[in-house]
């Protein structure tokens, strides 16, 4: 079933959908986690910034269409930029530096892509960087197929 729903996904990244929007910015991760384990599904973290064109590419390119996929149990897809200050509600309820979100995985660059269970652990490796679409395609799924894997 999760290797239907990933090619089914994938299908999707030829539709030509190129619309530059923000995805859902977040600052409450444990709304997210109520919602990925209600779906029993994973959480699609994008580290991104404002000025950075490679971020604006991968969600052009790759993020838009999941977001706007009708699949049964998609990820949940939230952005954080990185350097986004204040502070955020953590996948328990209490509130934490932004910052301490950020370094918690050890993210440096943008963009850089985390999948997480609902309880806020790293499932697959992260995916840092942009370069072409097909590259990130194939490294996405098979982060998600690892990810769904481990979830179950």
């Amino acid at each position: 079933m999760i290797k239907k729903y990933l090619i089914s996904m994938f299908l999707l990244f030829g539709s030509g959908l190129s619309v530059a929007e923000s995805l859902n910015s977040n600052t409450n991760w444990a709304d997210a986690s109520a919602l990925a384990r209600q779906n029993h599904t994973v959480i699609m973290v994008v580290f991104e910034s404002e000025d950075c064109g490679y971020c604006v590419r991968l969600k052009q390119e790759v993020l838009k269409p999941f977001s706007d996929s009708t699949e049964q149990n998609p990820p949940v897809i939230k952005e954080i930029d990185i350097y986004a200050g204040g502070k955020i509600t953590d996948f328990n309820g209490d509130l934490i530096r932004s910052r301490q979100f950020k370094d918690r995985y050890q993210v440096f660059a943008v963009p850089t892509l985390l999948i997480l269970d609902p309880e806020g652990n790293l499932l697959a490796d992260p995916i840092v960087g942009y370069n072409s679409q097909e590259e990130y395609e194939r490294l996405l799924q098979k982060s998600l197929l690892l990810s769904y894997e481990a979830l179950d």
